[in-house]
């Protein structure tokens, strides 16, 4: 069996559909991520991770998340719920504009989990060289969030089709 993501829009509506497997890890990976995101401790995932520094020096940056993280993260986290609410884990998954704005934040912060350092810091060239545990992970994350962000901008009166 193949694996696929297929991502189509038409008249301001994107579509996803999926192999079952495909749907199947996506799922998990987002629900397991969602899981983190309310979690503590080792199993959390840090706001430092999430979000990227506001400013070139620590301290300000710090300032920022401390004024600004939990508004952050309660973002982060209601997308995640809207996402998973809006699909049950099925082979197939239509969003209007918003729910791929929502399917775009989880996917971006989805990588966060994944990836020892924070997103914005990892080279692309190891990452896409290795390809295998997290590196894959993220690199697929990336590419199916890449492929959303495509249909969302595409005109309404173009249909599109992109694979992965």
């Amino acid at each position: 069996m193949t694996d696929f993501a297929h991502v189509t829009a038409w008249s301001g509506r994107i579509r996803l559909a999926l192999a079952p497997n495909t749907a199947s890890v996506l799922h998990h990976t987002l629900t397991e991520v969602a899981a983190r995101l309310a979690a503590s401790g080792r199993k959390g995932i840090a706001d430092t991770k999430l979000f990227p520094d506001a400013y070139r020096h620590r301290e300000p940056s710090a300032a920022f998340r401390d004024r600004h993280g939990a508004a952050m993260r309660a973002e982060v986290v209601a997308a995640f719920s809207r996402v998973l609410e809006a699909w049950p884990g099925g082979t197939e998954l239509e969003l209007d504009r918003a729910g791929a704005r929502d399917l775009r934040l989880v996917l971006v912060h989805a990588q966060s989990a994944y990836l020892r350092q924070p997103r914005w810091e990892v080279s692309l060239d190891p990452l896409f060289a290795t390809r295998w545990g997290a590196e894959r992970t993220v690199a697929w994350l990336q590419d199916l969030e890449s492929h959303v962000a495509a249909a969302a901008l595409a005109r309404a009166d173009v249909p599109v089709f992109l694979e992965l």
